[in-house]
């Protein structure tokens, strides 16, 4: 998923924890029924709920508590049916049959196989223009479509009658189950939908649910409430009627408001994480993803290989994981973070990396100094994309204040954005470097990298690579029953994004927030957005 979305840019692995230990932690206590109101924070406003078009960390960390796919996680991070009540599999594992529950949207309507085709059919549509359509790719015919290539009615999904549903895979892959709780696989009422029109999923009105809450106000750039959804078919089993969600940006902001007790959570920062170093309400989760800067390279001087080597190497990893962000973020030379997948061995995918992607700075400074007389320049000045966050605003002014000494005739412009503002002129191409973060969709080293291959609609570097595109073209087809040999490709397919520059990895995120002692059950997400609060509960 794209993190643009900037509540994750204080983000990730903190590698001592395990994502199981984390959600044991989330889960002590009781869970307690009752009237309370649950008061949390974000760092932004959602942007949208439509589930075909949401892209940033609010909408989708929203969207897995208003809407349920097939399977979804339970508290103990297990995929459980949910709109389904069971599957079955074909033989050569691409063929799933999916028997749906009794269940109702939040205006009573049912829920119906006709619901998942018609969102599975409209995400894919070239029209809806929808980023994650890929998350269906691994569909019959979904690619072909998605490029206009054929009719969306030939999508592998079928509505075999109300309560069962039908989906062919290109492919037998080990993880699908999993894809069926992202938000591509979230079912849509086409007749609702239809109504509202270019309104579906702007405003509390104009969205229809089938999880366990419903957005009964959204005060836009203001905050928004969450309702226990009294249409939901396991509503028994959610204990907290009400979800309150404010905006701030401003860390003090967030911690004033926690310690006086109108907070049960709080996002924080290395500004104030020492002061909770030792208190038992300080919580640090495991989630994979990265951030790391993008290289536009229809920039005539970022188009040259030793510029984007130079600048990837020129700047300390180690300051901004340590001392600026201070929250466990480690630094990392890769996009594929530690933590994501393991072999059948135990052997985790960054750990069974053989190449190592960086230089040292002397050489960095020689390679910028190259650069400089292949193009024809004695200095150069580029720009800086980053968001409005404090922490994005502080890595950003860190990189210009390093690349400015380290690399001599060097100039760097920061251009500060809101996150959906960035997000629209990065995808324009109207940016020099981006400091940008991914979390990962599913547990596979591919929901990286075919971010840069080819044909992703999310690649706005200007990069085209036949090999690169071979590599995981590969690794999902011919290679995919071959773990050593898929796992081999996938790590040439990174190498050579490596290798090349580009991208820079800078860091994997650590995420610390506060929660109060009497709140519980609060789980992780660890694809997609970052929290789920069906089994949330709160005690006096």
């Amino acid at each position: 998923m794209l993190f643009n979305k900037k509540s994750f840019l204080s983000i990730i692995l903190l590698l001592s924890l395990s994502l199981t230990a984390c959600s044991k932690q989330a889960t002590q206590g009781q869970n307690v029924s009752g009237s309370h109101t649950l008061q949390l924070m974000d760092t932004s406003d959602i942007v949208s709920l439509d589930s075909s078009l949401a892209l940033d960390g609010p909408s989708l960390n929203a969207l897995n508590s208003v809407m349920e796919g097939l399977y979804m996680p339970n508290e103990k991070g297990e995929y459980v049916p949910a709109a389904a009540l069971s599957h079955k599999v074909s033989k050569d594992g691409k063929v799933y049959t999916f028997t749906l529950r009794d269940a109702n949207y939040s205006n009573g309507d049912k829920v119906t196989a006709k619901d998942f085709v018609f969102a599975m059919r409209r995400a894919i549509d070239p029209k809806t223009k929808a980023q994650f359509a890929y998350d269906l790719y691994d569909i019959k015919n979904a690619k072909a479509i998605n490029e206009g290539k054929l009719s969306v009615d030939k999508l592998g999904v079928t509505a075999l009658d109300d309560k069962t549903l039908e989906i062919k895979l290109e492919r037998a892959i080990p993880y699908f189950i999993q894809l069926t709780s992202l938000p591509m696989y979230f079912p849509l009422n086409e007749k609702f939908v239809k109504e509202q029109g270019n309104k579906y999923g702007l405003e509390a009105d104009t969205t229809l649910y089938n999880g366990p809450y419903v957005v009964s106000k959204w005060e836009h750039e203001t905050g928004f409430t969450m309702k226990k959804n009294p249409q939901y078919y396991d509503k028994n089993n959610v204990d907290i009627n009400e979800i309150d969600v404010k905006l701030m940006k401003e860390t003090s902001t967030a911690v004033n408001l926690y310690e006086t007790g109108q907070l049960d959570q709080a996002i924080i920062d290395s500004s104030v994480i020492d002061r909770y170093k030792d208190n038992k309400e300080l919580h640090k989760l495991a989630m994979p993803i990265v951030s790391y800067i993008s290289f536009n390279q229809k920039n005539s001087f970022l188009a040259n290989e030793k510029a984007r080597k130079a600048i990837a190497n020129g700047f300390n990893k180690e300051d901004i994981s340590k001392v600026i962000l201070n929250d466990g973020s480690i630094p990392t030379d890769r996009i594929i973070p530690k933590g994501l997948v393991k072999d059948s061995k135990g052997t985790d995918f960054v750990e069974s990396t053989t190449h190592s992607s960086t230089i040292k700075l002397d050489a960095a400074k020689t390679l910028f100094k190259e650069a400089l007389s292949e193009t024809g320049k004695s200095s150069v000045t580029i720009s800086l994309l980053v968001s409005d966050s404090n922490t994005s605003r502080k890595i950003g002014e860190y990189i210009k204040s390093q690349l400015e000494t380290n690399l001599k005739g060097l100039t760097v412009d920061i251009t500060v954005q809101p996150a959906q503002q960035k997000f629209e002129l990065r995808t324009q191409g109207d940016y020099d470097l981006s400091l940008d973060t991914w979390g990962a969709d599913y547990p596979d080293p591919t929901t990286y990298l075919e971010l840069f291959t080819s044909t992703s609609a999310l690649n706005v570097l200007s990069f085209k690579n036949k090999q690169y595109d071979d590599f995981l073209h590969n690794a999902n087809t011919v290679s995919i029953q071959n773990e050593k040999e898929r796992n081999q490709m996938l790590h040439n397919a990174e190498d050579l994004l490596l290798n090349d520059s580009i991208i820079a990895p800078v860091y994997q995120a650590g995420y610390v927030y506060l929660q109060k002692s009497n709140v519980s059950g609060i789980e992780v997400r660890p694809f997609v957005g970052y929290f789920y609060y069906k089994y949330a509960g709160k005690q006096n």
